[in-house]
């Protein structure tokens, strides 16, 4: 199992039965690089969610709720000694 999909305090154990077709399954586990059904899918819905906030992410920046212009290394007296 890859270490982004290894069982922590806060993931769910769920059990659901559901129809995939197998060639969409197939190439998700190449594309994924995993081996069994279930990694692959657990797989997926990480990659998805990051994607979704990797998307939520730049959102932010093009509104400008996110302001990635300010430099803090320009702004005197923040960590640095006066020399």
């Amino acid at each position: 199992m890859s270490p982004c999909l290894q069982r922590g305090p806060d993931m769910a154990r769920i059990a659901v039965e559901i129809d995939i077709d197998e060639e969409f399954l197939a190439d998700a586990r190449a594309a994924l690089g995993t081996e069994s059904d279930e990694e692959t899918l657990k797989a997926a819905v990480v990659d998805a969610a990051k994607r979704l906030r990797r998307q939520e992410f730049f959102d932010a920046i093009d509104s400008g709720k996110i302001d990635l212009t300010h430099d803090a290394r320009n702004d005197p007296g923040q960590g640095r000694s006066a020399a």
